[in-house]
């Protein structure tokens, strides 16, 4: 789903941002390459006063949702907000380069840009999954009109300094600004006169500003764009030092790796538990409700109960991971914990290794140990990597207590499995 599509007051926005855009490109060049086409002029003053009045209106009219969509205990916007906005669109509004008949005072329109970058941080905290993508288009809008700018101011001190025609003069401008922004030199055409000189002094500092966030950022960007990975990586981190001064063998080793790897694949190594814990108790339910309800809707044990009792189930599981051939329990342990089967296939064996039973998606077991207080009936293996969600005893027991229906049918099939055991 794109995002004018979840957010349709975007469609203008978007439309505003275009061509704002289109003004900040077209207005400076217009200002070092004077055209004779006065109506063209003309026509794109007065599109600029329409689109920009009618956002002017039309932000001012919105403004107060706006600020309730974020800030929902403050729906009150203040004077002081409403009428900054108000001074900014305000010039960018008017047609002040036909009254006066001037190109520079049409320069006005560029206080929209200001919005522009307002509309961005709207977009940024609304889309969270595309945030750093916007991110990074706003700074390359940013640094393309800078650039575009600087060529612009470029040509204007330099007007002999390139030949050819309007588009030659301007990549050659462009060129040398570019390379002066990115720190590879000064550009092929030195600077001569103090204010060329000056010039270029600005360009450079900006230019080291500029690598700086450039490294900065996307550097930010990369480490948290997979915590998931950065966690494996650290835990890879955490093996090689402890091998340096404990004996691990080979083997040993490799399925540490294999386990790290696999919890990176599945995205389980970031920790949704410390999330969580940033959160109100009635977020944070919210939040597990919605990770875990579709896996346990899937389990034939759940299908058709009540919504709250999924609720309470997920709130109160926790994921296990266990890799191929690790025992979940060994027949004669005291039992503390159900499990349900997310993903994964296990076998269930007697104490002469014969196989009595397959387990695998939707499925449960640990029950009989729960329901009955005796220890448990069997051994349980795991024949792959399988993701368990683990149910505690203190909580079953209350679960069953409050739904007395879903307890029955758990007991039956507990029984069930006791008989055909033994």
């Amino acid at each position: 789903m794109s995002l004018t599509e979840k957010y349709p007051r975007n469609y203008w926005f978007l439309i505003i941002t275009v061509w704002t855009i289109f003004i900040a490109l077209y207005l400076p060049l217009g200002l070092i390459f004077p055209t004779t086409n006065a109506g063209r002029f003309t026509w794109i003053e007065l599109i600029s006063t329409l689109l920009f009045s009618l956002d002017l209106v039309y932000y001012q009219l919105s403004l107060g949702r706006l600020r309730e969509e974020f800030h929902p205990h403050h729906k009150q916007v203040p004077f002081r907000q409403r009428l900054f906005w108000f001074l900014v669109d305000l010039p960018a509004a008017l047609p002040l380069g036909l009254i006066f008949g001037s190109s520079i005072l049409s320069l006005s329109r560029l206080l929209k840009l200001v919005h522009v970058g307002e509309y961005f941080h709207n977009w940024r905290r609304k889309a969270l999954r595309y945030s750093d993508y916007l991110k990074m288009a706003l700074f390359g809008l940013w640094f393309l009109l800078f650039s575009h700018w600087m060529s612009c101011g470029w040509l204007a001190l330099s007007p002999n300094a390139y030949e050819g025609d309007r588009l030659s003069r301007y990549i050659s401008a462009l060129y040398w600004v570019i390379q002066t922004l990115t720190t590879v030199g000064y550009g092929e055409t030195a600077a001569e006169s103090n204010l060329q000189k000056i010039y270029a002094i600005i360009l450079m500092c900006a230019g080291v500003g500029i690598y700086g966030y450039v490294i900065g950022t996307v550097a930010g960007i990369l480490a948290k764009r997979d915590p998931a990975k950065a966690q494996y990586f650290s835990n890879l981190d955490q093996l090689k030092a402890f091998v340096q001064y404990r004996e691990i063998p080979p083997g040993l080793q490799k399925r540490i790796r294999d386990y790290y790897a696999y919890i990176w694949k599945k995205r389980l190594g970031f920790d949704e538990t410390q999330f969580l814990s940033t959160l109100p108790q009635g977020l944070a339910g919210e939040v597990s409700l919605n990770l875990k309800r579709e896996i346990l809707e899937r389990i034939p044990l759940f299908k058709g109960v009540e919504n709250t009792f999924i609720e309470e189930v997920a709130l109160n599981l926790r994921m296990d991971i266990f890799t191929p051939g690790e025992l979940i329990f060994k027949k004669g342990q005291k039992g503390q914990t159900m499990y349900f089967v997310i993903k994964g296939n296990l076998e269930v064996f007697n104490e002469d290794g014969v196989i009595i039973n397959t387990l695998s998606e939707g499925d449960f077991f640990g029950e009989i140990a729960l329901l009955t207080d005796q220890p448990r009936t069997a051994w349980v293996r795991a024949l792959s990597y399988c993701d368990l969600y683990a149910l505690e005893k203190d909580v079953f027991t209350s679960l069953l207590e409050r739904y007395p229906e879903i307890g029955s049918h758990i007991r039956t099939i507990a029984l069930q499995r006791q008989n055909f055991n033994t």
